[in-house]
């Protein structure tokens, strides 16, 4: 029967006339039946089992087709495969409509469209062999040796191996999943460039989010994220871009960098970010500062450089910041060459020409530590040319010097200083009656001087002392001040000058946005 089937064929085959052979033109190569029929008011071919259709370098084959003549096209059913050696095509279905003059091929239902780099399933595919671009708008799946990708609408080209899918996007990857509205896919590079809002998760537990997209590379396991936040277990990095390498856990941030710890309620901003987690060691530069909150205050430190270090393994904890660094805290500022806050005991360490105000207060040495109890100074060590400065009420200034100095503090006053090597002061005392006040000039070896409300109420001396009062009358300025007084007030930081992200924008009046009115009472 199938012979016989054949050898009827071959005439048949000549009606089409001789565009059957022409390039664009769809012919039916086998069947094991064939009948005229009309579907839809239009003459077709009906072909029945092991239905063979060619069409240039594609080979169609399925259970039955309709063959359509006047209109060069075809509408197959059951086992559907579409094959072109050529363009490495490979598409499956349970249905198909396909178009010989457009090229297009529409294909329903259980749908899987294969070629060397991917696999696509969907029960919607539209294929324009032209562009070799698949299109689905009911929910499809792409996978490759690496990825998943999933969406409600997807555009798929064979030719370059990219993709685009939009609406609900989701991406599985080994180390890596994400969501998204729209995403743009190359399966020969594995990289996938999300669109507006996105979620992504890491293997490791890190959460990347942003509404403008990033980059997830899943061959080299690094992500960049733009406009967005990175949260790891220990930080939560916000910048203009963000970069996060899964495999050497190294990530970077450039622009308006916000890098915020968890465990220290930290806050680290910068214009360029570098974080190694595998040595817990983060750097940030350029427009640089931090802000460690202490329950109702906040420590802001400054410099051209900050370093923070947390090694569980030696158990280190401290941040590092260098050149011109400058401090602030509302009892407290200062300035050094550099400063390092140890976080496991609470103490600030200035080097090089550090200075810094307390109140009505002025400190200096060649290097400071300062210990942090109750989130207020408890103790002030210093270490060499030690000099310390107040301020009374009448603008006397009260001055301690020596080899080093213990200064310690009472809700972020003053209480004692105790001087070790080398000690001079001037101090005065206050007739409250007349509001004059007396100068004491003492030198010995060692001292101890104690405050109140920033005046001197007792004085201990040890060793070596030779003291001098002087009444009012005689009291001379050049002897008010001991050798290397410098009143440095001015220099005091400001809050606006370090806290950047406190500091507003200039506003710039524009045609389309004039002043507000003024308010008339």
């Amino acid at each position: 029967m199938k012979r016989r089937f054949l050898i009827w064929l071959l005439p048949l085959t000549c009606i089409f006339s001789a565009n059957v052979f022409a390039q664009q033109t769809v012919t039916v190569k086998s069947a094991e039946s064939l009948s005229q029929v009309i579907i839809d008011g239009q003459k077709a071919q009906k072909l029945v089992d092991n239905v063979w259709l060619q069409h240039e370098d594609t080979d169609i084959r399925c259970d039955s087709a309709y063959f359509f003549i006047a209109t060069n096209s075809a509408k197959a059913f059951g086992h559907v495969t579409i094959i072109d050696e050529i363009d490495k095509l490979n598409l499956k279905g349970d249905y198909l409509e396909y178009s010989g003059d457009t090229r297009i091929a529409k294909i329903r239902e259980n749908v899987i469209l294969k070629d060397d780099s991917a696999d696509l399933y969907t029960n919607y595919l539209d294929f324009d062999r032209n562009a070799q671009i698949g299109y689905y708008s009911n929910g499809g799946k792409l996978v490759d040796s690496t990825n998943v990708l999933t969406s409600l609408q997807g555009f798929y080209n064979t030719e370059t191996k990219e993709s685009q899918f939009i609406d609900s996007v989701h991406l599985v990857s080994p180390d890596f999943e994400m969501w998204t509205d729209t995403l743009n896919y190359t399966s020969q590079d594995k990289i996938a460039i999300a669109r507006g809002k996105t979620l992504g998760h890491s293997q490791e537990g890190d959460t990347l989010t942003t509404n403008t997209g990033l980059i997830y590379n899943s061959r080299l396991k690094y992500s960049e994220v733009y406009f967005g936040t990175i949260t790891t277990a220990d930080y939560k990095i916000k910048g203009d871009t963000l970069f996060a390498n899964d495999s050497t856990r190294y990530y970077q941030g450039d622009l308006n960098v916000r890098m915020t710890s968890f465990q220290d309620s930290l806050t680290i901003f910068g214009d360029r970010m570098r974080y190694d987690r595998n040595k817990g060691h983060a750097t940030v530069y350029e427009r640089a500062y931090l802000r460690k909150m202490m329950q109702n205050d906040s420590l802001f430190i400054r410099g051209d450089t900050l370093v923070s270090v947390q090694d569980t393994i030696k158990n280190e904890k401290y941040l590092t910041a260098y050149k011109d660094v400058q401090m602030y805290k509302s009892d407290m500022q200062g300035k050094a060459d550099s400063v390092s806050y140890n976080m496991n005991d609470s103490t600030i360490y200035m080097y090089q020409d550090p200075v810094i105000w307390n109140i009505d207060s002025q400190i200096e040495a060649d290097s400071v530590n300062i210990q942090i109890a109750n989130n207020k100074i408890h103790r002030m060590n210093l270490s060499v040319n030690s000099f310390v400065i107040t301020q009374d009420s009448v603008l006397n200034f009260n001055q301690v010097k020596g080899r080093s100095m213990v200064i310690h503090f009472d809700e972020g006053f003053i209480t004692k200083a105790d001087v070790n090597g080398n000690g001079e002061s001037i101090y005065f005392t206050i007739d409250r009656n007349n509001n004059s006040s007396s100068m004491n000039k003492v030198v010995c070896s060692n001292m101890a001087i104690y405050f109140e409300d920033n005046v001197v109420s007792d004085l201990r001396m040890y060793r070596q002392v030779d003291g001098n009062f002087v009444p009012p009358p005689e009291i001379k300025d050049p002897d008010k001040r001991l050798r290397g007084f410098e009143w440095k007030a001015t220099e005091k930081p400001k809050l606006l000058d370090i806290a950047r992200h406190l500091q507003k924008p200039a506003i710039k009046l524009t045609k389309e946005s004039p002043p507000d009115p003024v308010k008339k009472g």
